[in-house]
C-alpha cells in the first residue's frame, strides 16, 4: 500500500486543485504528483508493476515551469500509457532539470475507479515557495 500524501483539495470554479507543504524541495514535487494522481484515482489500489525514469527541463532556474512541467509530462504518461502512477522518487532537481523514477500500474477498470480526469496543469494561481518550515506548494488542475 502505498503513503497518501498529506494535501487540502482546493474546489475552483470547474476545475480542481490542491494545497500542499514539504520539507523540502525534492518532496514538494513528489507530494505534488502523488495528490494529483490520488485525485485521479485512490492511490491505495495502485500496484507496483510499471517503473519509468522521467527527466524533464523547464526554463533556467523557474521553478513554477519546472513544477508544471513536470505533472504533465506525468499527466502525458498517464494518458498515453494508460497508467496511474503512485510512488514519485524525485532523485535529483538542478536548476531547470528534475530527474525522477514513477512507479505505477496499468489502469485496471475492474479494480480502479477513476475519480476525475485531469487535462492539464495551470499556471492559474500558482505558488511553490520555500517558507521557514519548508516548502508551499499550490496549483489547478484543468478538468
Amino acid at each position: 500500500m502505498v503513503e497518501r500524501p498529506s494535501y487540502k483539495e482546493i474546489e475552483h470554479t470547474a476545475d480542481v486543485g490542491l494545497e500542499l507543504t514539504a520539507p523540502d524541495l525534492a518532496s514538494a514535487f513528489e507530494r505534488a504528483a502523488a495528490g494529483m494522481f490520488d485525485m485521479i484515482s485512490d492511490l491505495d489500489g495502485i500496484e507496483s508493476e510499471w517503473r519509468r525514469e522521467v527527466r524533464v527541463a523547464g526554463r533556467d532556474d523557474d521553478l513554477e515551469n519546472l513544477l508544471i512541467r513536470w505533472l504533465s509530462e506525468l499527466i502525458f504518461l498517464h494518458e498515453s500509457e494508460h497508467v496511474l502512477l503512485s510512488t514519485f522518487d524525485v532523485r535529483r532537481i538542478d536548476g531547470n532539470l528534475l530527474e525522477a523514477v514513477v512507479v505505477g500500474e496499468g489502469i485496471d477498470p475492474k479494480r480502479h475507479a477513476l475519480k476525475v480526469e485531469i487535462k492539464a496543469a495551470t499556471y492559474h494561481d500558482l505558488v511553490i515557495r520555500e517558507t521557514p518550515s519548508g516548502w508551499r506548494v499550490r496549483v489547478i488542475f484543468d478538468t
